[in-house]
């Protein structure tokens, strides 16, 4: 990853190493722009660092084959994904667009060019996989505009990102929830309070998917630090995924502008009044009706009477 770190520094942009475990993300790469300014422009990179790696070159090519695990899961990121192939003893560094090639290509494997280099100008090629690189830097109050209008409908009741990511606000507005039941209960609750006749009645494939762009959005905006790949898996088996991940500095920052916005929006000297920027209480409800509870508790003392 030294390399990486070094070639990405002398682009004049950010490299963050992926800290916590993932399935095939090693960090992500930032643009910054000249100004020095973040942009929340992010491109995800897996690196594969060593000789073996280069075992199998042909035609100006180094075939690279990736586990089938990491082929569903590239294909499925909101980002970019990039594969970074590393040649210590040669010191070459060459990179390849994973992402578009396992999802429109026929092949599984990924022919790599010896000669498609990692250089400083390369990593900009590469941020611009997503098209155009921003002329700004990170734009909070830009995000919120683009999370308001993302929804799943244009009934009066309907829910947007912008709803889900502040009704999920929790530990302090520090972490994010998120579970089928805070979907369930905005829908409920906008169904008692706006007393209307475009309700939103039902939920069907529509707004599952759009529950799967609010997740896809959080990683691609790099608001929380989520386990994409675990979200991806609950939903392949049918299910609808639970997390409460903490901010990411970007994400602290849309809370601090979104509540510096609320202040100047309804200032105090108009009455007393709800925030924008409120945690919501989590609750885990304990409804064992003691038989597991005593399970626990003979197992604790079956094990503490075994060696260790």
């Amino acid at each position: 990853m030294r390399k990486v770190d070094e070639v990405v520094n002398d682009a004049g942009c950010l490299w963050r190493e992926t800290l916590t475990h993932d399935v095939g993300i090693d960090g992500q790469i930032e643009y910054v722009d000249p100004e020095g300014r973040a942009t929340g422009r992010l491109v995800a990179v897996q690196i594969k660092s060593g000789a073996s790696y280069f075992s199998s070159r042909s035609d100006g090519y180094v075939h690279f084959r990736p586990e089938p695990k990491h082929r569903n899961y590239w294909a499925s990121f909101p980002l970019p994904v990039i594969v970074v192939l590393h040649h210590p003893e040669e010191d070459l560094t060459i990179w390849a667009d994973a992402r578009h090639h396992l999802r429109y290509e026929e092949t599984s494997g990924i022919a790599v060019p010896e000669n498609r280099r990692l250089t400083p100008a390369a990593v900009l090629d590469v941020l611009r996989l997503d098209g155009e690189l921003p002329a700004l830097g990170f734009d909070p109050v830009d995000l919120m505009h683009r999370m308001a209008a993302q929804s799943n409908g244009t009934k009066v009741t309907s829910q947007s990102f912008f709803d889900l990511f502040f009704h999920g606000l929790t530990d302090l507005a520090h972490c994010l929830y998120f579970a089928m039941d805070l979907a369930l209960e905005i829908r409920s609750a906008k169904d008692l309070l706006l007393d209307h006749e475009d309700r939103f009645l039902s939920w069907g494939p529509d707004d599952y998917a759009f529950l799967d762009r609010y997740i896809a959005f959080l990683v691609a905006h790099d608001l929380v630090r989520l386990d994409f790949d675990n979200w991806r898996r609950s939903t392949e088996d049918g299910l609808v995924g639970v997390f409460l991940a903490p901010l990411t500095r970007k994400g602290r920052d849309l809370v601090r502008t979104a509540a510096e916005l609320d202040k100047a929006f309804f200032p105090p000297e108009q009455g007393p009044r709800r925030s924008l920027v409120e945690e919501r209480p989590v609750h885990m409800p304990f409804t064992d009706a003691g038989e597991r509870l005593l399970h626990i508790e003979r197992f604790k003392e079956t094990l503490r009477h075994q060696p260790r």
